[in-house]
């Protein structure tokens, strides 16, 4: 049967807590000292004392050593060489104590100081504050004080682990499918911490499960539509006498064999730019230089200054293409012009067209997988809706991100910012 934690949480406090105690008894008892002083004022008097042979110490001097021993709140005790007792000064309820070795000695009401004078005689004492009934409840206070602090650690141990239940729980839910499940987040310590970061991890899991159904889903849409064309083609290409028909069958299959390879490779695209793929190596290239290659299939104007990049110069190509596409395609028969700058350790690349722009309620949904928003579409336009989606991976993939900014009076403007050091 395993041990709950809260159980051993719980032990360990009280474990804890006892071994406290005793060890403050114990240095307590052991590291306590009287007021020294008075062994010095008092000693030098106790040697000095006349004494009865074999009676008790009497005259001048056993007055001075009561009167001082009362000013500095001592109990005075003297014995001779055969331990008989020859002064005492001090309370009558706790009596004179016994005689033993020289140095600090545990009384049954105190701590107790012994040492040797010469010519047999012993010096013993005892502060006398320690005297009285409070000594007795020592240890019962002890024992009080443990039974309250265990009382109130089994709370204590108990608000731990509940919070780790519910990590386990959550956990448990989250692993079983129940993607929507959130742990609560109590406290501002390191369990809360985990907590916060378990259900960050939890969204973004969800979101990234989301966003893969929705590719695979409009993946298959878009794969369907050439291939049946395709199948249609061949089978109308058997039974077909015609050359110049045959021709224009094959013309189009290929056509539709161009599309697919084209889908392939920006499905494979978006899944190299997924968060957690293995990164290949970054090399540095020359963006302005880049940006130029691109433009000149849209005959784009380009200005700004050579400015060198560390990245995978493969994927960013795509991505100055994709944006050279869409402005081709929604900007009507006006110009495009692009720019690439730095600002505050940033790369800018900024493609500019003159169309009609994008409503502001499409503006975050065109960078969506195989979104295409009927209000957008231009004849010709034949695109999968991955064209801008992959621009965002692209640039969120080296670390940056891409913004739309609505032109005056018309047009459109994509700024794609990417971190000059290497993420």
């Amino acid at each position: 049967m395993s041990q709950r934690l809260y159980h051993r949480l719980y032990l360990t406090f009280l474990a804890i807590t006892v071994l406290s105690l005793l060890v403050t008894a114990f240095l307590a008892r052991a590291f306590h000292e009287p007021r020294i002083p008075a062994g010095r004022v008092l000693a030098p008097i106790a040697r000095s004392l006349l004494c009865e042979a074999p009676g008790p110490c009497r005259g001048e001097e056993a007055q001075l050593l009561e009167t001082k021993a009362h000013e500095l709140g001592v109990d005075v005790v003297v014995w001779d060489g055969d331990g008989r007792l020859l002064f005492y000064a001090g309370h009558d309820s706790a009596g004179p104590f016994s005689r033993g070795p020289d140095g600090w000695q545990h009384g049954q009401h105190g701590p107790v100081w012994l040492t040797h004078l010469g010519g047999g005689r012993t010096l013993g004492l005892r502060e006398r504050e320690h005297v009285g009934p409070h000594r007795p409840l020592f240890v019962p206070l002890l024992i009080a004080l443990a039974v309250m602090m265990a009382i109130g650690l089994l709370p204590l141990s108990r608000s731990i682990t509940r919070r780790l239940e519910q990590l386990a729980e959550g956990a448990r839910r989250w692993g079983a499918g129940d993607l929507r499940h959130r742990v609560p987040v109590v406290g501002r310590d390191e369990i809360a911490t985990l907590a916060q970061r378990f259900n960050e991890a939890a969204a973004a899991i969800e979101a990234l499960l989301a966003q893969e159904r929705q590719m695979l889903a409009g993946a298959s849409h878009e794969l369907r539509s050439p291939l049946a064309r395709i199948r249609m083609a061949l089978e109308l290409l058997a039974d077909e006498s015609d050359p110049q028909r045959r021709g224009e069958l094959a013309r189009r299959a290929a056509d539709d064999i161009v599309e697919l390879d084209a889908l392939v490779e920006e499905l494979l695209l978006s899944a190299r730019a997924q968060p957690g793929v293995p990164r290949r190596p970054s090399a540095e290239i020359d963006l302005l230089a880049l940006v130029r290659e691109e433009a000149q299939s849209v005959a784009a104007q380009v200005t700004g200054e050579p400015l060198p990049l560390a990245c995978e110069g493969a994927m960013v190509r795509h991505m100055v293409r994709n944006l050279f596409v869409n402005a081709r395609l929604h900007g009507g028969n006006g110009a495009i012009r692009a720019e690439v700058r730095r600002l505050e350790g940033q790369a800018i690349i900024a493609v500019e067209d003159d169309g009609p722009g994008v409503p502001e309620s499409e503006q975050e949904r065109i960078f969506a997988p195989f979104y295409r928003s009927p209000g957008l579409r231009t004849p010709g336009d034949t695109g999968l809706g991955l064209g801008l989606a992959l621009v965002r991976q692209v640039a969120r993939y080296h670390g940056g991100d891409v913004v739309y900014i609505t032109r005056q009076p018309t047009g459109s403007r994509f700024e794609v910012r990417l971190p000059l050091s290497p993420v």
